[in-house]
């Protein structure tokens, strides 16, 4: 019995990769005798005992007191060889009553039950909290934790029932108040596996270290992992031992690309950084971190959206939309950096993929085009003030594009030809103006030597307004050249004053 004693101590203490003591389940193993073999600190913890007055001495109906009687049945069960889960309120030595899920695995040897594992897990706070929020139907901020919370728990359950077999879902649904559905739904997208995958991972896990210790042969071990046949276990196992291949090289394949990644962008000579699905620092140029004045001691791990929320833009729509796999962009952004200053900013967002093709997070582009911008306005500003120095003079402008056949007129211009603002010329109109004889073919022969030889001019000549008026006009013209062939002459137009 003593050698069978430590078998078991050996195989609880091997549960969970070792940790079993630091875990909050409360785990136990009751002999047929209904003698504690073993329990973890939890279980002794829970009822208010030290180890020594627990393991190996005290009897179930000494701990239990009244309760053995309401768990009698149960305990019947379990030995006759059959899992028992059921609820029960327990007053502790404190006098608070809390709580529970047990249950109750029989513990097998050469088809006899030999004793059970107990797992007990403590529900008082999740009693607390209406049942509804924890049935995964409504997922907004107030329910999400508890539910993750019995996620975790669901995993621990697991763990400690890795020697007996596969609880099944409906179970692990009652057990931790959860819907079936949800139950499947949120496992999976907290382990990326199924119930029963992670469950059976967890036994080649075990498995993989007992046969590189050489503790067990492959037929104990399928016999300790309740496999009917050891060639099943062989199977599961040499899948288990691929797919571990598999992963460590794809996790090789990511490190390798992650870091080509991170050289490229922390060398690159413009501003980009490379967060990961929750935005949260990967890597950064060194343009980033000075165009906003960051420190890329604090920057790395940090979350973007935190580190920005001075700034204006508004990017979460943006952000959702390229972690969905679109392409965004803005040409211009005022905003105010860390130091409080202000720039005008381009940017590019989109996703970067993993090497299964996947999204992995985003890439973030910038530029800083304030001095662009900035000339831009000074421009603006110069263009406002010649205008009114114009209007002031009252100096036109014109244009004459020989490539389109189009004309313009500048405000001035017009109120000098006296015709309204709305008038738009065709292309030979202004000559319309000038009077027949020598002076109008004066002015045409200009025209006709700036557009073939490019040479500018500046003379002056007599028209007739659009209102009959005579009035003598200063005409200065600049020939715009492609290829050594005019394209376009632009000038200035003056009424020159009566003397």
């Amino acid at each position: 019995m003593k050698l069978r004693m430590n078998e078991l101590k050996t195989k609880i203490n091997e549960l969970s990769f070792e940790a079993i003591e630091d875990t909050g389940a409360m785990l136990a193993y009751w002999d047929r005798n209904l003698i504690c073999r073993f329990a973890n600190k939890a279980y002794i913890d829970w009822f208010g005992k030290k180890p020594e007055e627990i393991v190996d001495k005290l009897r179930m109906p000494e701990l239990l007191g009244e309760l053995f009687q309401k768990n009698l049945p149960y305990i019947q069960g379990v030995l006759a060889g059959k899992t028992q889960t059921f609820e029960r309120a327990i007053r502790v030595p404190s006098g608070q009553v809390r709580n529970s899920i047990a249950t109750y695995s029989p513990d097998f040897e050469n088809g006899k039950v030999k004793g059970f594992f107990v797992h007990v897990a403590d529900i008082t706070k999740l009693k607390s909290l209406n049942r509804s929020e924890l049935n995964g139907s409504k997922h907004n901020g107030n329910n999400l934790l508890p539910v993750q919370k019995n996620i975790e728990n669901v995993a621990e359950t697991l763990k400690s029932q890795v020697f007996d077999n596969f609880p099944g879902i409906v179970n692990l649904s009652k057990q931790h108040f959860i819907s079936e559905s949800t139950l499947k739904r949120e496992f999976a997208a907290k382990y990326n596996t199924s119930l029963f995958s992670y469950y059976r991972d967890l036994q080649m896990e075990l498995a993989e270290k007992y046969l590189s210790e050489k503790k067990y042969s492959r037929k104990q071990i399928a016999a300790m992992f309740n496999f009917s046949n050891p060639s099943n276990f062989s199977a599961c196992y040499k899948r288990f031992i691929e797919n571990k291949a598999q992963n460590n090289l794809n996790r090789e394949i990511q490190k390798s690309i992650d870091e080509s990644y991170k050289i490229f962008i922390s060398q690159a000579p413009f501003a980009i950084a490379m967060l990961d699905k929750e935005l949260r620092y990967i890597a950064v140029s060194n343009k980033w971190i000075t165009d906003y004045h960051l420190s890329e001691e604090y920057l790395i791990g940090g979350c973007h959206e935190q580190i920005f929320a001075k700034l204006n833009l508004n990017l979460k729509k943006v952000y959702t939309s390229s972690l969905n796999g679109a392409i965004n962009n803005g040409d211009e952004e005022l905003i105010k950096k860390a130091d409080g200053t202000v720039a005008w900013m381009k940017w590019d967002i989109r996703p970067w993929y993993n090497y299964k093709n996947e999204i992995g997070g985003l890439l973030i582009f910038t530029e800083d085009i304030s001095a662009i911008k900035q000339k831009e306005l000074e421009n603006q500003k110069i263009s406002e003030i010649l205008n009114k120095t114009k209007e002031i003079a009252r100096i036109g402008a014109w244009s004459r594009d020989y490539v389109n056949k189009t004309v313009t007129w500048s405000r001035i211009t017009k109120e000098i030809l006296e015709v309204s603002e709305e008038f738009e010329p065709f292309f030979n109109f202004f000559f319309n103006f000038h009077s027949e004889g020598p002076k109008h073919n004066f002015v045409q022969k200009t025209f006709n030597r700036a557009l073939k030889k490019g040479i500018p001019f500046d003379i002056e000549a007599e028209l007739i307004t659009a209102k009959g008026n005579l009035k003598r006009v200063r005409v200065i013209g600049y020939p715009e050249l492609s290829n050594g062939v005019c394209t376009k002459i632009s000038g200035i137009f003056l009424e020159v004053p009566k003397k």
